[in-house]
């Protein structure tokens, strides 16, 4: 029996932890913390969003289904703050699906790779990565029986509409704001939900080291966005990873950001 057979079966694919009445956040408890992002659904009145939708290992949709009042279905708009795999790995079961154009290209490629290898990662990202000590299987455990990590591809989905900062998506009782976070990605975003004084900001800021190297940043645009999130009046931040932080803790990160790049 090979590595990938000897997977345990979860229980339950997904974490769910709601951090106030109408905002919770998914998590993939069994994908290594490389790839293990936040997933936050948002209830509105009249539909509800869903900012990022994890690695696409287990399907959402029969998560979500648990949130919904009265016995009728949801309606549920998807918005990916950029298009790296373990954010875009189930856009594919929404119809309404909301992407920056810029991150296009990257969505369409993001399923060429075995995202759950570790070996594709070091590949793409060098040796850098490698001295990290990640394992060779990025889960330590399988949505169901036979299922084989080295075989796993996301399911491509196209984008249903394009977004860009100053968009306003309206979910009947609730607004948010699109602003464009570049420097990650090209067309990195995020989602201000000012009555609440809320900043969703996908990889463009956590509270650990953000990354700007990657084939596809830009450190000077990087740079511009720090500036902008260190000037951002938010009571609360919930990133891509890691647990939410506040107003204080997102500018010492900003700080620290343009220090070591010279900003």
């Amino acid at each position: 029996m090979d590595d990938n057979a000897q997977l345990p079966v979860a229980a339950s694919w997904f974490s769910v932890t709601w951090v106030t009445a109408r905002t919770a956040v998914l998590v993939e408890p069994h994908v290594n913390e490389f790839l293990q992002g936040n997933i936050w659904y948002l209830r509105g009145r009249e539909r509800d969003l869903l900012v990022d939708t994890g690695n696409g290992v287990a399907p959402l949709r029969p998560v979500l289904a648990r949130f919904t009042r009265g016995g009728r279905p949801r309606e549920i708009v998807a918005l990916c703050t950029h298009a790296h795999a373990d954010h875009v790995g189930g856009f594919h079961e929404f119809d309404h699906r909301l992407l920056h154009p810029a991150e296009t290209e990257a969505a369409a490629r993001a399923g060429d790779e075995a995202p759950l290898l570790a070996a594709t990662w070091v590949a793409k990202l060098g040796e850098e990565l490698a001295e990290e000590g990640l394992p060779p299987v990025l889960v330590d455990a399988a949505p169901h029986a036979g299922f084989d990590p080295a075989a796993f591809r996301i399911t491509l989905a196209a984008p249903t509409h394009f977004v860009q900062g100053g968009d306003v998506i309206d979910l009947g009782d609730r607004a948010l704001t699109v602003i464009d976070l570049p420097g990650h990605t090209p067309g990195s975003v995020g989602l201000l939900d000012e009555r609440e004084g809320a900043l969703l900001s996908g990889d463009a800021v956590y509270d650990d080291e953000l990354i700007d190297t990657l084939p596809e940043s830009d450190v000077e645009q990087y740079a511009r966005t720090m500036e902008r999130l260190r000037a951002l009046e938010v009571d609360v931040v919930y990133p891509g990873h890691g647990d939410p932080f506040g107003p204080e803790r997102l500018r010492q990160i900003a700080e620290a950001h343009l220090r070591r790049v010279g900003g």
